[in-house]
């Protein structure tokens, strides 16, 4: 039985797909064959026409000089030089001041020109380090003086601790109190104070330390603030709430308050009081002339009186003020001067 072997058909898709190939080649093997289009050709420039006359052919060839590119040298790489960061160093006096800070004791400063600054007893209150002097100061008060003082550290030469409220301390103070707050703060007579605070102020003085013991402050209604302290130093008191200016209202004590006004009064009067009247120039003492005798002669008289009158004439200084007289007055009314009237004789006829 003989069986007939005939080709198998392949798929439709298959086919489909062998056409898209074969076309894609030929497509690819045309543009390898295609030539390349001639790019346009720029446009030639136009030479400028050059200039017929003498004068104009000099000024063109200086801007052609002018219009050529200058080669600049070129630049040298300079080496970038990183400043060390600056770090201030605790010296060993601000050290001590520090550490007297924190317990509360007195120290004993002794200055480098121990002539011009006698060695005192210093109370402590703050150590601070100023950027624009890059130096360390310190705060507190000066019992040599009986004020606060600002001191530099590094015109110190000594500081030493003290042991004990120290000399010259005020009194009578509570026991146990610290001895860097004897001064004006906790050494005498406490004084109870009692401000307003106005709103620009109420927040540097919440971010700065407390000025005095047991200061308070309380917010009060439109921003304003309500300031309360106690404090022993009348002086160091108004200091301290007179730099507020009108930012501030003292409401107790009354002495706090008419000191205030009595330094207000001072400030405001300064430039109001009047100058200080020139001394009028003195006047020459004149010299009496003497009646001659009647029995001198004439003749003897004018010799006599003479050399009065060549005398030398008095300087200005020597001159009497006299008052203005009426018709030197600038603000005086300028009289017409009457007319001269002329008289014509007539001869008899």
């Amino acid at each position: 039985m003989a069986v007939s072997k005939t080709p198998r058909k392949k798929p439709v898709t298959a086919a489909v797909e062998e056409e898209k190939l074969t076309m894609k080649a030929k497509a690819a093997l045309a543009k390898k064959a295609a030539p390349k289009k001639a790019e346009p050709a720029e446009p030639k420039a136009k030479a400028p026409a050059k200039p017929r006359t003498a004068k104009a052919r000099a000024f063109a060839k200086t801007e052609e000089r002018v219009s050529e590119p200058v080669l600049a040298a070129p630049a040298v790489p300079q080496p970038v030089v990183k400043k060390a960061p600056v770090t201030p160093a605790l010296t060993p006096l601000a050290q001590t001041i520090l550490m007297a800070i924190c317990e509360g004791r007195a120290v004993e400063f002794i200055f480098a020109d121990a002539e011009a600054n006698a060695p005192r007893t210093f109370e402590p209150r703050h150590l601070t380090f100023d950027a624009l002097s890059q130096a360390w100061y310190v705060w507190g008060w000066d019992r040599r003086y009986n004020a606060e003082r600002h001191h530099r550290v590094d015109l110190l030469a000594e500081v030493n601790a003290v042991d004990g409220v120290g000399r010259a301390a005020q009194g009578p103070y509570a026991e146990g109190t610290p001895a860097n707050q004897i001064g004006g703060w906790l050494g005498g007579e406490p004084i109870a104070v009692k401000a307003t605070l106005m709103k620009q102020w109420v927040f540097a003085v919440k971010q700065a330390p407390p000025a005095f013991p047991n200061f308070k402050i309380e917010d009060q209604g439109d921003g304003q603030a309500l300031i309360s302290f106690t404090a022993t130093d009348l002086r160091a008191i108004a200091r301290w709430a007179m730099q507020f200016g009108d930012g501030i209202q003292v409401l107790e004590p009354a002495r706090l308050v008419d000191r205030i006004k009595q330094v207000g009064a001072v400030w405001a009067g300064r430039d109001r009081l009047p100058a200080a009247a020139a001394p009028a120039p003195k006047a020459s003492p004149r010299s009496e002339p003497v009646e001659p005798h009647r029995s001198e002669s004439r003749h003897h008289r004018d010799r006599e009186s003479k050399p009065e009158r060549e005398a030398r004439p008095p300087r200005e200084s020597e001159r009497e003020a006299r008052p203005p007289r009426e018709s030197e007055r600038e603000d005086a009314p300028q009289k017409s001067k009457p007319g001269k009237v002329e008289v014509i004789r007539f001869d008899r006829l």
